[in-house]
């Protein structure tokens, strides 16, 4: 009976093994999107020196403020987004390495494994993912510098749009500095030639929760306080939702059902 019993715990091991990919062999085991890929430095740096040689050539680039950000990680990059251009404009011109959230989909796309090998990690839009806010504060913990577009694509408008709150739960949760970040020029970068670009790195800042726990309040008022700061930093026909700078905007909190 022993026997029988253990014969048929081994076949429900198996067979789950098989359902995982794990077990089975010359299978290997699916990738953690989660875990963002460590490029290594040396192509990491090769691949900014051409992105920048490239805007170099086809735009002209203002940095304002760079002195703001730190050295070394961890902090936030938090910026607004009127191109696809903005992926590697922000951090080009900062220190060391960065990790994204990426729209889901890209990871499925024919560019699927650029995304992944630049640093990015999937976020589902439109929905409370809590594992893509845990995969960044767990980035976060290890010292990375962890980018973020709080708009969640980019302004067809160009204009700033009405923020999510995941910003604001990933710099409360983890305590470390946000860098405001305003780009403006950038939707042009590759209409005209030679269009002027500008990127403004805004001073660091430092967000916590009024009380011993986290609340809701807290988060959409620390979101706030870094869209009104991005704002400050545009020219006033880039600053859209956050055009009032005396009142709180709405914060989308759908990202911490």
């Amino acid at each position: 009976m022993k026997q029988d019993m253990d014969a048929t715990d081994s076949s429900a091991n198996a067979a789950a093994a098989e359902k995982s990919g794990k077990g089975e062999p010359g299978k290997k085991p699916e990738k953690n999107l989660y875990e963002p890929y460590s490029t290594p430095r040396v192509l990491y740096e090769l691949i900014r020196f051409i992105a920048k040689a490239f805007f170099f050539l086809v735009a002209r680039v203002h940095l304002r403020g760079r002195y703001n950000v730190p050295k070394k990680g961890p902090y936030i990059i938090a910026s607004n987004h009127l191109s696809w251009t903005d992926i590697p404009l922000v951090p080009a011109y900062i220190p060391g390495k960065v990790v994204y959230m990426a729209k889901e989909e890209s990871f499925h796309s024919k560019v699927g494994w650029l995304v992944r090998f630049l640093g990015a990690f999937p976020v589902k839009r439109g929905e409370g993912d809590r594992q893509a806010i845990r995969a960044a504060q767990e980035q976060l913990k290890q010292k990375k510098v962890f980018v973020i577009f709080p708009e969640g694509t980019r302004s067809k408008a160009h204009t700033l749009g009405k923020a999510h709150a995941g910003l604001g739960m990933i710099a409360l949760r983890s305590g470390v500095p946000v860098i405001p970040v305003a780009i403006w020029g950038s939707e042009n970068a590759l209409k005209k030639f030679g269009a002027h670009v500008t990127i403004s790195y805004g001073e660091p800042l430092l967000l916590k929760p009024k009380g011993n726990k986290i609340t809701r309040e807290d988060i959409a008022d620390a979101t706030n306080k870094v869209m009104k700061r991005i704002a400050e930093m545009l020219p006033e026909r880039y600053r859209g939702e956050y055009a009032d700078l005396s009142t709180n905007q709405p914060v989308d909190l759908n990202s911490i059902n």
